[in-house]
């Protein structure tokens, strides 16, 4: 049997901190990285519930990627979640957000408009955030062992 001393408390609790640390930015990343982009209806393809689509090019590129907390970070770009992903810490806050002045239609495009479905990639992505939880704490325990 291990047996730990009020000494061993904080290597520890550095430990778990980091492991904490390596989930959350591998289910950030992961979650970040699963949005499909695929041709739009103007480039002759669909409205598909979950993808991004690709018809003016400024959507995929207007993400705004912020982190709160440990740091304080915010890039623009269709990447940009890669840095706020790698620099994020439990209980970090980040913010990821599409549109602005370089694609003023993200919300029609997001949630439907004119007739036209809606694609809900951040919806379905936010809804599938337990697997990538999951995925993660997979991945970081395998490192582990």
């Amino acid at each position: 049997m291990t047996v730990f001393t009020y000494d061993d408390l904080p290597d520890w609790v550095a430990k778990v901190d980091a492991v904490m640390d390596a989930v959350i930015a591998q289910a950030t990343s992961d979650a970040m990285a699963s949005i499909k982009i695929a041709p739009g209806i103007n480039r002759g393809g669909t409205r598909e519930r979950g993808v991004i689509p690709r018809d003016l090019g400024p959507l995929a590129a207007s993400l705004q990627s912020t982190l709160y907390g440990s740091s304080a970070l915010s890039q623009t770009g269709q990447e940009s979640f890669a840095l706020v992903a790698g620099a994020m810490r439990a209980g970090d806050a980040a913010e990821f957000s599409w549109g602005g002045p370089a694609a003023p239609y993200a919300h029609p495009v997001h949630y439907g408009a004119n007739g036209l479905d809606g694609t809900y990639w951040i919806d379905e992505m936010a809804l599938g955030w337990s697997g990538f939880m999951d995925g993660a704490v997979a991945k970081v325990r395998a490192e582990l062992e």
